[in-house]
């Protein structure tokens, strides 16, 4: 990403702001956010983890942190998990890797990038947006610790060999996204902190940046037992119907017709809920996150994108974000910008 600042950035002749032309997961944008520097940005947009946190009782399902109007982009995210070859697809359908250690994991990308990310897919993009900033010289200094001091590597994008995306490090690894951080985000929030599978989600990001930046630590929260059991019901029931319908993850996926004889949409949705609730990820047997369900004493602690924000039961003096009302994210800066986000 800093080389992309440095000589890769482009202008391109497009005339109404926000628009995007699209190239798989690069493509243009017309302008840059409005977002300030160190807000956290939110949206809300389909796909299986908007099954659980709707489950739940929230809304939100993505923070990022700004580093500034039409600037860079810090986040946390999961790219489409890649299907497992034939005939293991038949019983585990999804690459069981792409989840448990799922790339890009944490990443800095620009405004092509970032809004690629959002609205790509115009069938399945952001239907909500918004961002916080409370304190403007706190959340500065979470936008510029995470930008000019946290350690970093770059990757040649996946998609254009031609960009680089950069990739904060923790522990001097590459950080996942890890789907268990939502059962159980452990030290992620920390300094320095770890987690299975070197894990992040988005929301556990925002509390490592925020803490990095002494801030103060995110206190996390812990989901009932009822709560947590509808979670999952709703993950293997969204992933599931998603299969059957051929939407989200399973576009052009033709599994029924590859596997007659096998209920694929059955185990890619425990192979999903399995990965959440118990980080087995390799597996379908349903009896791993179906023992998670249905013991009384289980729960979840992590942290959400509400809780960053200080929406619902969640406070709103636990981050320097909280206190502030949504504003209204806005593509109206300058910019003009290619980027890829994987």
């Amino acid at each position: 990403m800093r080389r992309l600042l440095a000589g890769n950035v482009v202008v391109a002749v497009l005339s109404l702001a926000g628009t995007a032309q699209a190239e798989g997961e690069c493509g243009w944008t017309s302008a840059g956010w409005n977002a300030p520097n160190g807000a956290a940005v939110f949206d809300r947009g389909p796909g299986p983890i908007r099954d659980v946190l709707d489950a739940i009782g929230e809304y939100r399902t993505h923070s990022m942190l700004s580093h500034g109007p039409g600037s860079t982009v810090s986040h946390a995210t999961l790219r489409t998990p890649t299907q497992a070859s034939w005939p293991g697809v038949c019983t585990k359908p999804i690459t069981p890797t792409d989840i448990q250690y799922g790339y890009p994991g944490l990443e800095q990308v620009n405004q092509g990038g970032i809004y690629m990310y959002m609205y790509g897919d115009s069938s399945a993009g952001a239907e909500w947006t918004g961002w916080q900033q409370g304190n403007p010289s706190h959340a500065a200094l979470i936008g510029d610790s995470i930008w000019y001091n946290h350690p970093f590597v770059s990757d040649i994008s996946r998609t254009d060999p031609n960009q680089y995306i950069d990739r904060p490090v923790r522990n001097s690894y590459r950080v996942n996204y890890s789907l268990f951080q939502y059962r159980d985000l452990q030290s992620a929030h920390e300094i320095p902190g770890n987690a299975d599978n070197n894990g992040m989600v988005c929301s556990t990001f925002l509390a490592y940046a925020h803490n990095y930046a002494g801030r103060g630590l995110v206190t996390p929260h812990t989901y009932s037992h009822a709560q947590i059991a509808n979670a999952a019901n709703s993950l293997y029931t969204g992933v599931y119907n998603q299969c059957k319908q051929s939407l989200g993850w399973f576009t052009n996926a033709l599994l029924t017709v590859a596997c007659p004889f096998y209920n694929v949409c059955g185990n890619a949705g425990n192979q999903v809920a399995n990965c959440m609730s118990a980080n087995r990820c390799d597996t379908s047997d349903a009896k791993h996150w179906k023992a998670v369900r249905d013991d009384g004493n289980t729960t979840a602690t992590s942290i959400s994108p509400d809780r960053i924000g200080g929406w619902g039961v969640h406070p709103m003096n636990n981050t320097i974000w909280g206190p502030d009302y949504s504003h209204q994210l806005q593509w109206n800066s300058g910019g003009n910008v290619y980027g890829c986000w994987q």
